[in-house]
This record gives structure tokens, C-alpha cells and sequence, in this order.
């Protein structure tokens, strides 16, 4: 069996998207569900750890992510132009937006948030550099996004 490295392979060869047209513009449609436009996220959409823990009744909220909106395809090509392997789509870092990309790329996820913030400069250049290398990035600011999947533990 002979191997092809992922470089020399064209993004159709790759990956051919769903018979879905792309999105119009790069900042995606506003979702009444998701929380207003910023980092802050309203209290009922966060965790209630304590109550959790004390209530059985307690449901948790659905898990959003504060993340960037982007297709597979950008993230291939970034991938293949640097000579990279295929990315790990199982990470907490890549998830499944409702809406209208293939995937988001997470800074925050609505249950760590508060526990396991950045530092503000840290965030900064974590959003300047996605900004930088990935230009589905360069027009958007990260917003809260619903998975349809959830692939992070609690």
C-alpha cells in the first residue's frame, strides 16, 4: 500500500462538505438561544457546581462554547499549507457549532469558564494569533456558540 502525504493532496481529495452552501458572511447569524454578544455569560447558562452536588433535581444547562466560528475546509488548509498532520477534531478545541459553520474553534467552554480562565494579555494573543494564521478569524470576535455534539468531560 503505498502512503500519500497529506501535503501533496488537494482539500476535495481531503474533505468534501456536506451539500450545504457556506455562510454568506464570515460573523455568523445571531441565535435567540445564546447569550447576548460578549465573554460574559449570564447565569443561567452557567453551572451550578454546588447546587449539582446538592440536588438531584438540578438539570444541568447545555454546554456552550465562546469560540470562533470556522469551516473544516479553513482548518485543513491551514493544516496543509504548514505542512502539518491532520488535526484532532476530538479535542475540546474543535466543536460542532449549531449554525452556520462546520466547527468552532474554542477559547472557553460555560462550565470551566470561571475556573479556568486566561489571563486578559494571554487571551489577547491567543485571539491575535487565530486571527493572524486563520482568516475565517480575522473578520469575527469569538461569541458563545451551542455543540451538537459534546465531546468534553464534565
Amino acid at each position: 500500500m503505498t502512503s500519500t502525504s497529506f501535503s501533496s493532496l488537494s482539500l476535495e481529495e481531503i474533505y468534501t462538505p456536506p451539500p450545504v452552501s457556506a455562510p454568506s458572511s464570515p460573523v455568523p447569524s445571531d441565535d435567540e438561544d445564546c447569550p447576548p454578544p460578549g465573554k460574559h455569560l449570564p447565569y443561567e447558562f452557567r453551572l451550578d457546581r454546588k447546587r449539582l452536588k446538592r440536588d438531584a433535581k438540578y438539570r444541568k444547562p447545555e454546554r456552550l462554547f465562546y469560540a470562533f466560528g470556522a469551516n473544516i475546509r479553513d482548518v485543513l488548509e491551514y493544516h496543509r499549507t504548514h505542512s502539518l498532520p491532520l488535526p484532532n477534531c476530538r479535542s475540546d478545541v474543535f466543536v460542532m457549532p449549531r449554525g452556520d459553520y462546520d466547527m468552532a474553534i474554542a477559547l472557553y467552554d460555560s462550565y470551566t469558564i470561571y475556573r479556568e480562565n486566561l489571563a486578559r494579555e494571554e487571551e489577547e494573543d491567543v485571539i491575535r494569533l487565530l486571527r493572524q494564521e486563520l482568516d475565517v478569524c480575522k473578520d469575527q470576535e469569538p461569541r458563545w456558540y451551542y455543540s451538537s455534539l459534546d465531546l468534553c468531560e464534565d
